[in-house]
């Protein structure tokens, strides 16, 4: 098959992938500023506070994924599929996070959550929303309700993914890509490059998995793009070396299934395709929830969420106003990592009034402490972990609390601190399936379900109709995905502001073990 051709103007070096060469019109998206932010947003938060070289960015993510998205369309189109798509999805890959916020999934996560609180669904069939506000005082029973029905940039965004609007993450990064390609120069990009409006609207759907072709494979499937590069550049910059898996093997032999719009391998790469779950596994497991790691996170989403509250940080609201108009658009570029700690060093420095409310759900000598941590680099105290594979068949023991709100009341009562730090962190990590950053799209993504699986083609073929077979790669019991498929990895912790805090807490821990041993 012939395998489109693509005109190289520029190329850019890379220290995961070597040389990366884009197009002309590429190379405009790239010099843009918008696409020039994302080199101020870091790929993984606030990790570079446990994993010092983990300071690369979105930017270079992006370029990386380009990469590893085209060399799949060139092994797929030599089998025929995705013929004169090349093109496309590169361009939906190079923008695949252009809408990403400050500290990448962190600060995401609290606008998505604030937002989905506020903004109820209307009519399953309507694209036309209400936003519910409520107060912050628990005290307080009214409710201001506004009607969002009008609003250009939210009735865009509602359109352009109305297969997925039920979901309500509205502020989702995916989504708010649509909205930086939509209401900035990055439309008048493509459109002078030769995009139709039809091919701009598939962009913004490939990169949001909204997308019913094959193309949204590329950007969102257990076998995509966007998973390979973070894993293996992640793996590099944090010195993490469990991360680090035989691309080219999976690539080579990637196959497109049809009858179920989905990526599989070739049984050649079966072995490659083991040894990448098991790397996101170990990477995960070890970088992404470090128990400091974890520290960090919480404190980052719990400062903005209340500097969220006094109406210092945008949430959605204040974002879908910005992309009103292309000179209003130009405040976006602003939002990044910068926006977030220079909004703290002016808080820490007294430099930024707010409103002191006692009904604020985070109160102000908690939030200064928090801001204190996170600038100063202060972690969070480890008071008690338990980590253990499970069978995903004892429902009970991975649904079981880990130190119940009944225990919590006592043991705080008893030590005498604030019930905010006695901080849980408690998460069920399936061992073929460990991807934190879910696609918009959670429907698809929701769980390590068989049905989500990765399917292999195999040289066995049917004995009745004589075509080779397609199995479940967690159904081959020749596979070691086949036992682990079957567990999950939980962890359990208890975190504390201080030592002294987790002195108090061990002592009554250690009596609770005593008493209840006893008893």
């Amino acid at each position: 098959m012939v395998v489109d051709k693509i005109e190289p103007f520029r190329e850019f070096y890379d220290n995961i992938h070597g040389f990366i060469k884009v197009t002309e019109l590429e190379s405009k998206i790239i010099d843009s500023p918008f696409f020039q932010r994302l080199r101020n947003i870091r790929q993984l938060g606030l990790i570079d506070y446990v994993f010092p070289g983990a300071l690369h960015n979105r930017f270079n993510h992006s370029l990386g994924v380009l990469q590893i998205a085209d060399e799949m369309v060139v092994s797929l189109q030599e089998n025929g599929e995705l013929l004169n798509k090349r093109e496309l999805i590169r361009m939906a890959a190079l923008l695949h996070d252009i809408g990403h916020y400050p500290l990448s999934h962190l600060v995401e996560s609290v606008v998505k959550d604030d937002a989905k609180l506020k903004i109820k669904r209307v009519d399953k069939d309507d694209v036309k929303y209400k936003i519910e506000i409520s107060e912050p005082s628990t005290k307080k029973d009214e409710i201001e309700c506004i009607d969002l029905t009008g609003h250009k940039i939210h009735e865009l965004n509602c359109q352009l993914h109305s297969s997925i609007n039920y979901s309500a993450n509205f502020a989702h990064h995916e989504r708010m890509a649509s909205l930086v390609i939509y209401q900035t120069e990055i439309f008048k990009i493509l459109k002078e490059g030769g995009y139709s409006s039809q091919n701009i609207q598939d962009i913004a759907q490939i990169i949001a998995g909204t997308y019913p072709g094959p193309e949204g494979l590329i950007i969102h499937s257990e076998l995509d793009a966007d998973r390979f590069d973070y894993l293996l550049r992640d793996s590099q910059q944090t010195g993490v070396i469990y991360g680090l898996f035989d691309m080219d093997q999976i690539i080579r032999n990637l196959l497109y299934d049809p009858i179920e719009n989905r990526l599989m391998v070739d049984e050649k790469a079966r072995k490659a395709v083991e040894h990448y779950l098991m790397c996101r596994y170990f990477f995960y497991s070890t970088v992404i929830y470090h128990k400091a790691s974890v520290g960090f996170e919480w404190m980052a989403k719990e400062i903005y969420s209340g500097l969220m509250e006094r109406k210092l940080v945008w949430s959605y609201f204040n974002l879908i106003d910005l992309f009103k108009d292309l000179e209003s658009s130009k405040k976006f570029l602003a939002y990044n990592d910068s926006y977030f700690f220079n909004m703290l060093n002016s808080v820490a420095n007294g430099n930024r009034a707010w409103s002191h409310d006692v009904e604020y759900k985070f109160q102000d000598e908690f939030l200064i402490e928090l801001i204190d941590k996170i600038l100063n680099r202060k972690t969070l105290k480890l008071v008690k972990e338990e980590q253990k594979l499970i069978s995903i068949q004892n429902k009970e023991k991975l649904e079981s609390d880990f130190l119940d709100s009944i225990f919590k009341k006592s043991i705080i009562k008893s030590v005498n601190i604030e019930d905010y730090w006695y901080i849980r962190f408690e998460k069920n990590i399936d061992i073929t399936e460990s991807s934190p950053y879910r696609s918009l799209n959670d429907t698809n993504y929701a769980s390590a379900d068989k049905d989500q699986s990765i399917k292999i083609f195999k040289k066995q073929r049917d004995s009745i109709t004589g075509k080779r077979i397609i199995e479940y790669l967690v159904d081959d019991n020749t596979s070691i995905i086949h036992i682990l498929g079957n567990y999950k990895l939980k962890i359990n912790r208890l975190y504390t502001k201080n030592d002294e805090y987790k002195k108090n807490l061990n002592q009554h821990l250690d009596q609770h073990v005593k008493d209840s041993s006893s008893g």
